[in-house]
């Protein structure tokens, strides 16, 4: 059995005891939280994601750009971006951040959360659909020809990607959830 350390960071400092203050990025702090966690021995550093916060992948691009040793982990919600084009972007971050990079898939959040960004989908299909996601994100991953796919939530043809992860077969992947669909995905 192994342990991580694992941390958090935001675009700003904001926390359950510090409310929001200044812009929604302050790339300073990015910076040094981001360091600060690397010179403390942390395994990596999680940047998450909700409907109105700046964008968690540019976060840790940023962030992999000022630091060396420390690893990343995006919070990724399935079901804005195509399966197609975050299987590409994700093995992109992979190789910028140098393998550094873990993705923790999270089905969604609050429902008022979910539709603010045009997400009706129910608790259990959002899980049905990242199962769906999944499947697909390691296929373009580790496929070397040309696939179709015609599921419930995603149709296209001939995906094939030209970027693979650095790590092999693909990045760690990371699942939450306590609900029985969650457990399934999982």
């Amino acid at each position: 059995m192994s342990v991580e350390f694992i941390g958090m960071i935001q675009q700003r400092k904001v926390s359950e005891i510090h409310l929001p203050q200044g812009p929604a990025i302050d790339t300073d702090y990015v910076r040094q939280f981001a360091q600060a966690h690397e010179n403390a021995g942390f395994d990596r550093i999680l940047v998450p994601h909700s409907s109105t916060s700046p964008d968690a992948t540019i976060t840790i691009a940023y962030a992999a750009s000022v630091t060396s040793r420390v690893h990343f982990m995006l919070a990724h919600r399935p079901g804005f971006v195509a399966p197609t084009l975050a299987a590409r972007q994700i093995a992109t971050l992979d190789h910028f951040s140098g393998g550094r990079l873990a993705v923790h898939f999270i089905s969604g959040g609050s429902d008022e959360d979910q539709r603010r960004d045009g997400d009706y989908l129910t608790h259990d299909e959002r899980y049905a659909r990242t199962d769906e996601y999944l499947q697909i994100l390691r296929r373009v991953w580790t496929e070397d020809e040309p696939f179709d796919h015609h599921g419930r939530f995603y149709q296209f043809e001939h995906a094939l990607s030209e970027v693979k992860p650095k790590q092999t077969p693909h990045v760690p992947i990371y699942f939450g959830g306590a609900s029985e669909p969650a457990r399934r995905r999982g």
